[in-house]
């Protein structure tokens, strides 16, 4: 038994509708991806958009308290000249306080001199009290009896 012989015109119809087929879908996946790929650019347009947004809000907002600042410096100005006067007007009590300040430093001077003085006493003391005993030590072995090693 014999299979009967495909038409030629059927094969070149069925191969030109694959061909055909394939281009169409390869062309909608292409625009479905480019569809997508357009959305998330104009998703990040947006977004840059608003950053830049934020950041010339920011900016305008920095102007105004800088501005604030400035209309703030003329009574800062007036509080340090009042702070240089008040160190002026109380010149007296800061003279005060180093004149005692002063007299503390020298009591404590004197203080601590009597006792330097007074250590230095002691020390002299205390040598001499060692060289007694040294002394008192080596009189001590002179009149120690020995007795002679003798080997056997």
């Amino acid at each position: 038994m014999q299979l009967p012989e495909r038409s030629k015109r059927f094969e070149w119809n069925f191969n030109t509708l694959v061909v055909i087929g394939g281009i169409s879908f390869a062309t909608l996946a292409n625009v479905a991806v480019a569809s997508i790929a357009w959305n998330d650019t104009k998703r990040d347009i947006q977004d840059i958009q608003d950053k830049l947004k934020s950041e010339t809000d920011r900016g305008i907002k920095a102007d105004i308290d800088l501005n604030k600042a400035v209309a703030d410096i003329a009574p800062l100005t007036f509080q340090t000249t009042r702070a240089l006067e008040g160190v002026a007007e109380n010149k007296k009590g800061i003279e005060a306080s180093n004149a005692r300040i002063d007299r503390v430093v020298e009591a404590l001077g004197g203080k601590l001199d009597t006792a330097i003085e007074s250590i230095n006493k002691v020390a002299t003391r205390v040598e001499v009290l060692s060289s007694k005993l040294d002394d008192a030590q080596t009189r001590a072995n002179k009149t120690l009896w020995r007795t002679p090693v003798v080997r056997p």
